[in-house]
């Protein structure tokens, strides 16, 4: 998990690698993302209507989907990435996992038929999330990938004042 951002992730499932990267490349406003830093066996995208940007990796060994958004998005982020995920959860028939400091209860994968309850506590998540953001990094907020939000937000706050 980065500081910066709210991370879920997908495993399990019939889908194939080839059959998931298929169903990624045919999300609207997907494309793949050359400038992500990327790891062996990853391909990375973006997600991205203008308003809100999502970040997708699509990992093998195992094969695993990880969605995030940074949070210093606008709040409307938070369903558009709710409903992203749910979206792949019903169309991979994989179970997500919430990548954040959680219940230990809420630990587990959540499978399709949970998705109302994954959604209630990622969205407690999120917001705990975001309101520790703007107590670090102030109310401003911007449709931005994690690196950009790194450059703009937390890069400026990290350059040693010479006195």
């Amino acid at each position: 998990m980065g500081f910066e951002s709210f991370r879920v992730e997908l495993r399990g499932g019939p889908r194939s690698h080839a059959e998931v990267e298929e169903v990624i490349r045919g999300l609207p406003h997907a494309r793949t993302d050359h400038e992500s830093i990327g790891s062996c066996g990853s391909t990375y995208y973006t997600v991205n209507d203008a308003a809100h940007i999502i970040e997708v990796e699509v990992a093998t060994s195992p094969l695993r989907v990880s969605c995030r958004f940074t949070l210093c998005h606008p709040e409307s982020i938070d369903s558009v990435f709710l409903a992203l995920v749910g979206e792949l959860m019903s169309r991979l028939g994989m179970e997500a996992r919430i990548c954040d400091d959680v219940l230990p209860h809420h630990t587990q994968g959540f499978s399709i038929v949970k998705f109302s309850e994954l959604s209630n506590v990622a969205s407690r998540s999120i917001s705990a999330r975001r309101s520790e953001w703007v107590e670090n990094f102030g109310p401003a907020q911007a449709c931005a990938t994690t690196a950009e939000a790194f450059e703009r937000f937390i890069l400026p706050r990290c350059v040693p004042v010479v006195g």
